[in-house]
C-alpha cells in the first residue's frame, strides 16, 4: 500500500475513533454533577472546568458533545489538563479502554509523520551543512534550527492568536501552548471557557476541533526532534540472546566463555 494512502487512512481511522469516543463518553456522562465546596455551599461543577485565571461565566450542568471531544483530545494526546474528567465508574472504565488503544495509535501516527519530516530535514542537512565538521556537529546545528523553527511557528506565533481569542496575556498564552505541546498539561490554563465561547456554541466546537488539529501538527514537530536525535545516538553493542547460546553448536566450554561470570 502507498505510504501516503496508508497515512490518510490512519487519519480517517483516528478521527472516526475520536468522534465515536466522544459520543460514548457524552452518553455515559452527559452533564456535570453539583459538588459541595468546603463551606457546604452547593456549587455547580462547571467551576471545575473554568480553571485558574478564568471566571465562572455560565451556570449550567449539561456537557456538550464537543466538550466530550475536547476531553478525548486531552486523553489521546496525554496532555490531560484535568478540567474534564470521568466521575462515574462506567466513564472511568471507558476512558481507560479508550486511552489504552488510542494513545499508541496516536503516537504511531506521529512517528510516521515525524519520520517523513526527519527524512526531509536530513536531506537539507546533507546539502547545506556538509561543511560542519563531524556528524554530531551537523546534527547539533540541525536540531537547534528545527527547535527554533518550532518555537517560532508552533508556540510564539500561535500564542498571539490564543491571547486574542482567550483574552489572556501573551505570556499566559505562551505558557499554555508550552505545557500543551510538551504534554505536561498542568491544568492552570486550558482554553475554550472565556467570554468568547459557550460550551454549546458552534464556535466552541470549531475551536476544540482546531485545537486537536494543532496538537497533531505541533506534536509531529516534537516527534521529528526525537527522531533526529535518535538517528545519531550511538548503537549499543550487540549481545547474543540467551536462546542463541542455548541452541549454539559451540562446545560447552566455549558457551561458558560467552556467559557472564558468576559472582
Amino acid at each position: 500500500m502507498n505510504e501516503y494512502l496508508r497515512l490518510v487512512l490512519l487519519f480517517v481511522a483516528l478521527f472516526t475513533y475520536m468522534f465515536i469516543g466522544a459520543g460514548l463518553f457524552h452518553a455515559l456522562e452527559p452533564g456535570w454533577l453539583p459538588w459541595e465546596d468546603q463551606g457546604g455551599n452547593s456549587t455547580d461543577a462547571v467551576q471545575n472546568v473554568t480553571g485558574a485565571g478564568n471566571d465562572t461565566l455560565y451556570d449550567f450542568e449539561p456537557r456538550s458533545y464537543m466538550e466530550a471531544f475536547y476531553f478525548c483530545a486531552t486523553v489521546i494526546t496525554t496532555i490531560g489538563y484535568g478540567h474534564i474528567y470521568p466521575v462515574t465508574g462506567a466513564a472511568k472504565f471507558f476512558t481507560a479502554v479508550f486511552a489504552n488503544f488510542g494513545i499508541p495509535a496516536f503516537f504511531y501516527i506521529l512517528a510516521i509523520i515525524g519520520r517523513k519530516i526527519a527524512n526531509l530535514v536530513e536531506v537539507g542537512e546533507a546539502r547545506f551543512f556538509s561543511g560542519v565538521p563531524g556528524p554530531y556537529g551537523r546534527r547539533t546545528v540541525t536540531l537547534l534550527l528545527v527547535e527554533l523553527f518550532g518555537l517560532f511557528f508552533f508556540i510564539l506565533i500561535p500564542a498571539t492568536i490564543i491571547s486574542n481569542v482567550e483574552g489572556w496575556s501573551y505570556g499566559d498564552a505562551t505558557w499554555y501552548l508550552f505545557v500543551s505541546v510538551s504534554t505536561i498539561g498542568f491544568g492552570d490554563l486550558y482554553g475554550g471557557y472565556s467570554e468568547s465561547f459557550f460550551a454549546f456554541d458552534a464556535k466552541f466546537g470549531i475551536y476544540a476541533f482546531c485545537k486537536f488539529c494543532y496538537y497533531i501538527i505541533a506534536l509531529s514537530w516534537v516527534a521529528t526532534l526525537w527522531i533526529l536525535l535518535a538517528d545519531v545516538m550511538p548503537d549499543t553493542e550487540a549481545k547474543p540472546e540467551a536462546s542463541e547460546l542455548v541452541n549454539s553448536d559451540e562446545p560447552a566450554d566455549r558457551q561458558g566463555e560467552l556467559l557472564p561470570a558468576q559472582a
